[in-house]
């Protein structure tokens, strides 16, 4: 399989327990990015992928380079080719918050949001970016509510960039449950109460994130990007 939840639903098929089926349809994934797409200027082309670990990070990172091209990143895949400055995002970017780099003297990402919300409020400074995308992992261990800690950075990162005349869309994923004690659908309203387009799965949310900023381009070389 070549998604986390892919992996899920084998597991679950070959256990028969599947009760339905994991994910989004691509129809629904193509008009939930068509409508965020079409609010971007033509000069907004990046994707720009925060993640708080590497498993989300590099799973995303393995569908873009599909969907993109070449993808810069900390956790790269093959291992090897590292971004040379992790404080500075190219072109398309995906970043694993959680690694040393950014965690050396600072908690995890997964319990302090702060090192996302500089970096959120970074790229969203940036005109050439077309997309950002979110993960708000939840559980005991984490922080009690991540996504209304990371609402006034997402409020302000789009109002600053709607000053200098841009839409920033915003994709997250949520990974937990309603037994989780942030509750995944509380997280999720208050994710869309902001703007931001959530999706079902992480893999979901790197395809949506794609297909916005390819937008009508989609059948172009993407190499150059």
């Amino acid at each position: 399989v070549s998604t986390l939840a892919e992996a899920a639903q084998t597991a679950a098929r070959v256990a028969g327990c599947l009760s339905g089926e994991i994910g989004e349809e691509p129809a629904h994934l193509a008009r939930q990015a068509a409508w965020e797409h079409c609010k971007i200027r033509p000069d907004q082309l990046y994707v720009r992928g925060l993640f708080s670990g590497g498993s989300l990070c590099q799973e995303a990172l393995f569908l873009w380079q599909g969907l993109l091209g070449p993808v810069e990143s900390n956790v790269p895949l093959p291992p090897g080719k590292e971004l040379a400055d992790p404080g500075r995002s190219r072109q398309h970017t995906a970043l694993d918050l959680g690694d040393d780099f950014f965690t050396a003297g600072r908690p995890h990402p997964m319990i302090d949001p702060a090192a996302r919300r500089e970096r959120l409020l970074q790229e969203a400074g940036d005109p050439s970016v077309a997309v950002i995308v979110l993960d708000v992992v939840l559980g005991y261990g984490s922080h009690p509510d991540m996504a209304g800690a990371l609402l006034p950075a997402i409020r302000e990162a789009r109002s600053r960039a709607s000053a200098e005349g841009r839409y920033l869309p915003l994709v997250a994923h949520v990974v937990g449950t309603e037994e989780d004690p942030q509750n995944a659908r509380t997280q999720e309203s208050q994710l869309r109460s902001a703007g931001v387009v959530v999706a079902s799965t992480n893999a979901d949310a790197a395809r949506i994130a794609a297909l916005i900023a390819l937008g009508e381009r989609e059948g172009e070389d993407h190499g150059r990007r």
